[in-house]
């Protein structure tokens, strides 16, 4: 993590960004909050502005969350809030330069901010502002239950307020808004569109289902005449599916979708779409990743159209005669000149799209199946963005996937030479020390950094981690990120420009055998590790690539073969190493932990000597005495000897005379101890005596200890 922006003690609720990388600021809306911070290092905060809005004391959540934040034009922010659930919109001026900005509200811009910004802070939402008009997917009551898609503002004398039609059987019902976005279809102007994307309630007959949608309306859209007044006459919607096609015909549908990310490519109009999708049922729980192109989205908007008798009819193909204009086509003279705006479309085009705004064929991603999914684990993906990234073999994408407990993942696609794709789990990151949900996500290519919005904070993270992936070579070309290569020395941020002999990088393959020369001379990590008898211990061992399978292998004293550990009840293989339940005196050995690649490249990253300290070495009986008080006190005595023993295994010395040296201190008496001692030198014993147990001992202390357990339980 580069730098953090923490919340104060009631949270941030960091649900919303503006990242103007043109202007170099980053603002962030929060609880009554608006700061402008510096992208570069969130830790400088150039100034807030507080925007507090509470008329109503009862209600539960009494505060302004800010949820809408958009670039007007160059010197001015519009932005919306909660308001306590009484939405409140106003334009707020930024003066000053990149570190001494300045947030001005201008008052007498405040308005209303129904149909604009939702009342919940929670609920999900979506708004985008282009050509100075606000498009906005959110509900126009307190409840929530009225659902519309709408767009207001615009210049005057050209303000046209206009919204989705109040019909819950045929346009939208129940819906959560997810992302919208202008997209052009062709190189004509009025043909510009804007296209959202959505979740909805869906009624088959009796039913009941929660489907995916993507819609798009006409910008230049103003309504009908007679019919469909102030309402859209271009809105048309179409399914979006996410399934794993079934061995028996029946799909797994990921039916809930949870975001979007549109993917820039060198033509505007032809971006590819990213969504993230999450299971309705309460039994299978998941989470799956799907891509789609426009081409596929036009085609079927282009398609037939959908058609049911009455609401408690299913919806089938409609085969009767279409109007003409096509319905949900863009008005413009270019085409016909008697149309030049949606109000000269005939009665029979507004009656068929108020009734036929459902396209027949459904969306399907790109592949026929997503390129990534998440299942049986306890969380959901929430958020997406993606990163192309040129590497040494090819053009990659990489997604970062935000989650519903705070952590990140990284996920490159690969696409091998018979087309199929392949995704790679480069990392796992716990952004957040409390599992709080991301809320928001946004990345920025130019500076090459992620910034991850939360209730607890917002946090600014490096796209490239490379020094997580070791000291070797191998190591770095069997983490396939498209961010590393290794320069010949240490795994390093890959730079196309540069040109260097020694850079080696593998991210298709990933096969050091192929790119590294010191495979076979790499240095294993050898450990030796004490445990006792009945006890439970853990072997650990986390690979550094995540592809990795972990084989355990044991060598028993004086045989130099090794034969593969067997896992039963009481010998576990877990993500953090093996953990062996209740260790017996026949566990001893030399356990060495081996790495299989994908590739089939095998590597040993630990060699680790377990010796079983036995019941009969701890606690040795004396010899039978009459003396009752005697055998009580030996029995005291033996227990001490036990403890002593784990403590001097357990300390932080690096030889047995150290912890002899500190043990006296502790023994003497608690006023002949403060004698002559600071209190500085005493707290730093004291803090040496509470370090826990370290896997890590220096051998001397190691052979100290063997001298001593071999002929009598350790006493000091």
């Amino acid at each position: 993590i580069v730098s953090l922006f923490l919340s104060p003690s009631n949270g941030l609720h960091s649900q919303s960004l503006l990242l103007d990388e043109e202007r170099g600021r980053l603002l962030l809306g929060a609880r009554d909050h608006i700061y402008l911070l510096d992208p570069d290092n969130l830790s400088f905060q150039c100034t807030s502005y507080m925007f507090v809005f509470c008329p109503c004391l009862f209600q539960l959540e009494c505060a302004n969350f800010i949820r809408v934040l958009h670039n007007y034009n160059r010197t001015h922010v519009y932005a919306c809030g909660t308001g306590a659930f009484h939405p409140t919109c106003a334009f707020i001026e930024i003066t000053g330069h990149k570190k001494d900005g300045v947030l001005k509200l201008l008052s007498n811009t405040e308005e209303s901010g129904r149909l604009k910004c939702p009342f919940d802070p929670l609920q999900p939402f979506t708004s985008v502002l282009t050509d100075q008009y606000l498009y906005a997917g959110t509900s126009s009551d307190f409840l929530g239950k009225d659902t519309t898609f709408t767009r207001s503002l615009g210049p005057p004398p050209d303000q046209h307020y206009i919204r989705t039609d109040i019909s819950e059987d045929y346009w939208i019902n129940e819906a959560r808004f997810i992302a919208a976005h202008p997209i052009a279809d062709t190189y004509n102007p009025d043909d510009d569109k804007v296209y959202f994307f959505f979740r909805e309630v869906s009624w088959e007959g009796n039913d009941k289902s929660i489907l995916s949608r993507v819609a798009r309306v006409c910008k230049n859209d103003v309504g009908g005449l007679r019919s469909l007044t102030n309402k859209w006459t271009t809105f048309l919607k179409a399914r979006l599916v996410c399934s794993i096609p079934g061995p028996d015909g029946v799909d797994t549908h990921f039916d809930q979708l949870q975001d979007v990310f549109l993917l820039p490519t060198r033509d505007d109009k032809n971006p590819i779409v990213y969504a993230v999708f999450t299971t309705s049922s309460s039994i299978f729980r998941g989470s799956a990743v799907c891509v789609y192109s426009m081409a596929d989205i036009r085609a079927v908007f282009n398609g037939p159209y959908a058609h049911k008798e009455g609401p408690d009819h299913r919806w089938v193909e409609y085969e009767g005669r279409i109007p003409y204009p096509r319905p949900g086509t863009c008005p413009s003279k270019t085409y016909d000149p008697r149309i030049r705006t949606t109000k000269d479309f005939p009665d029979e085009v507004v009656r068929f799209i108020r009734f036929h705004p459902l396209m027949y064929r459904s969306v399907y991603p790109l592949t026929g199946r997503p390129v990534f999914t998440r299942v049986k684990v306890d969380y959901t993906l929430t958020h997406i963005v993606v990163d192309r990234v040129l590497a040494d073999d090819g053009q990659y994408e990489v997604m970062f996937l935000g989650t519903d407990v705070g952590s990140i993942l990284k996920v490159v696609s690969i696409t091998q030479e018979n087309w199929s794709t392949e995704e790679v789990v480069l990392e796992e990151l716990q952004v957040f020390q409390n599992p709080s949900p991301i809320l928001s996500l946004e990345i920025s290519s130019k500076q090459q950094q992620l910034y991850v919005g939360s209730r607890e904070g917002l946090a600014q993270v490096s796209l490239s981690r490379c020094h997580l992936y070791g000291q070797a070579c191998a190591e770095c070309c069997l983490a396939r990120d498209p961010y590393c290569a290794w320069d010949g020395h240490t795994c390093a941020r890959y730079i196309p420009a540069s040109k260097r002999r020694a850079r080696r990088q593998d991210i298709k393959n990933g096969d050091p055998a192929m790119q590294c020369w010191d495979t076979e001379d790499s240095i294993v990590e050898e450990k030796i590790l004490f445990g006792v008898q009945s006890n439970s211990t853990l072997l650990e061992c986390i690979p550094k690539s995540q592809q990795a399978r972990i084989r355990w292998y044991m060598q028993r004293p004086g045989s130099e073969r090794r034969e593969e550990v067997r896992f039963d009840d009481r010998v576990i293989h877990t993500e953090r190493g093996l953990l062996i339940r209740s260790l017996h005196a026949s566990d001893a050995g030399v356990y060495i932990c081996v790495a299989q690649e994908h590739t089939h490249f095998t590597h040993t990253l630990l060699r680790v000597t377990l010796q079983v300290v036995t019941n009969g070495q701890l606690d040795r009986k004396a010899k039978p005495s009459d003396d009752s008080a005697g055998g009580l006190h030996h029995g005291t005595e033996s227990r001490q000897r036990y403890k002593d023993y784990l403590r001097a295994m357990s300390s932080p010395f690096s030889s047995l005379e150290e912890y002899c040296d500190a043990l006296w201190l502790d023994k003497r008496p608690l006023r002949v101890r403060g004698r002559g001692l600071g209190n500085g030198k005493w707290k730093h014993i004291q803090e040496m005596k509470k370090s826990r147990n370290r896997r890590h001992h220096r051998e001397n202390a190691y052979s100290e200890l063997v001298r001593v357990s071999s002929a009598e339980p350790l006493l000091i």
